[in-house]
């Protein structure tokens, strides 16, 4: 009986030696995936990796905001176009809260370098797509130009026209 609880007695140290071996594997194991975890939730270590060059940083941009340039703005043509006004509402969008805030503060300036080149415009022009899309993009540049030489140089994402009308 006692060489049986000898060699049991052998057994069970060898035997918890493996045991509390792979309780400390188990262990390391689990505490490296919590690490990792964590690290790949904060995105911890992303700022100090070096981007390789043409990589395109992607920013997540946030709510849009919608800006309406109202009264709508109704202007006269040029002096030797057929048609006599052009009617248009705008709806400008941006990203940043800061623009939404000095377009606000600067509607009048806006307001009147828009109407100065609305009263530009022929009717032949803008009857055609293009000749909208370049409104639209030359607007865009108005609006954007104030933000950078006045506010705080943010972006204007896009221009709307919610409405154009010719008479």
């Amino acid at each position: 009986m006692a060489e049986e609880e000898q060699k049991e007695g052998e057994e069970q140290p060898a035997g918890g030696k493996k045991k509390l071996i792979i309780i400390i594997i188990a262990g390391i194991l689990i505490a490296g995936i919590a690490v990792a975890a964590t690290l790949f939730f904060i995105g911890g270590g992303d700022d100090d990796v070096a981007m390789d060059e043409g990589e395109e940083v992607v920013i997540e941009k946030a709510d849009p905001n919608y800006v309406d340039l109202t009264p709508p703005f109704t202007v006269n043509l040029h002096p030797d176009d057929p048609v006599g006004f052009l009617q248009i509402s705008i709806q400008v969008l941006t990203y940043d809260k800061n623009v939404v805030t000095e377009i606000e503060k600067h509607k009048p300036l806006i307001r009147n370098n828009l109407v100065t080149l609305f009263g530009q415009q022929r009717s032949v022009d803008l009857r055609a797509p293009e000749g909208k899309e370049k409104l639209q993009k030359d607007t865009l540049g108005t609006i954007q130009k104030i933000i950078d030489e006045r506010g705080s140089g943010g972006e204007v994402d896009n221009v709307f026209f919610t409405s154009f009308v010719m008479q």
